[in-house]
């Protein structure tokens, strides 16, 4: 393989795997390590990749936040499906964690009515709009705001997540694999997640079927640790049933 050939080659591995470790790499194209490492530098100097420990990750891994703006125009009748069907699990007295997003908001549209719930968000926006209501109590985790997101994410949100317990966690994300699990495009907003999770005894994922098949930069967990799935009917057949295969579950509204 041609020098160009193989760095074209290191763009696209990366494309599908959302990352190289060079040792990895060099066993599969039959060359040394060293010889991968002087790829990366070359295309890190180029702006395609950036260095990691052991390897490198895309440029785009770390920019594929999208704006609230334009989020809340996507999949729009998707989205209230799935929060319609979302809200049947919540109760009265229940303390419900809602995830920053587009999703997770039109849960909020869904039970803004409902009578004694604590609600804990991320999301200011969220918080706004459930504090005009009489029966919901709203804890916002507060922290460092994301400019044009109006999520709240760091040390402090995970601090007061690391305080609280909650009956059901609603998170969603951008992307969702049956291998890899779900992931973030930034290490902050995984570790947020991963907090949500574990201050919760129910996890349920919300997230529309554009969701499946991609994968970010940072782990959030693996679909089996979620206790369900909720999305929409253009999700592909053959994947629910793999999904079922292997005892995720999933439901499709």
């Amino acid at each position: 393989m041609l020098q160009a050939e193989r760095r074209a080659y290191i763009i696209e591995y990366m494309k599908d795997k959302g990352k190289v470790v060079i040792e990895d790499l060099a066993k599969e194209i039959d060359v040394s390590p060293m010889t991968i490492r002087r790829d990366l530098d070359y295309l890190e100097e180029k702006n395609k990749i950036i260095r990691t420990h052991g390897g490198a990750i895309p440029v785009e891994s770390l920019h594929e936040e999208i704006s609230y703006k334009h989020k809340k125009q996507k999949q729009i009748s998707q989205k209230i499906k799935i929060a319609e069907y979302s809200s049947t699990f919540i109760k009265e007295g229940h303390t419900i964690i809602l995830d920053a997003g587009t999703t997770t908001m039109e849960i909020a549209k869904k039970i803004r009515n409902f009578k004694n719930i604590n609600i804990i968000t991320t999301d200011l926006l969220t918080a706004v709009y459930l504090s005009k209501s009489k029966g919901i109590k709203v804890y916002c985790t507060g922290g460092m705001v994301q400019n044009e997101i109006g999520a709240c994410i760091g040390s402090k949100a995970e601090e007061f997540l690391n305080e609280v317990y909650a009956d059901i966690a609603f998170i969603g994300t951008s992307s969702v694999d049956i291998e890899r699990g779900i992931t973030s495009p930034t290490m902050e907003k995984a570790m947020l997640k991963k907090k949500m999770i574990e201050s919760s005894d129910k996890t349920i994922l919300v997230t529309d079927s554009t969701k499946f098949g991609k994968k970010s930069f940072s782990k959030i967990c693996n679909l089996e640790d979620l206790d369900l799935i909720i999305s929409d009917d253009g999700i592909d057949e053959e994947l629910v049933k793999k999904m079922k295969e292997k005892d995720i579950s999933i439901s499709i509204v």
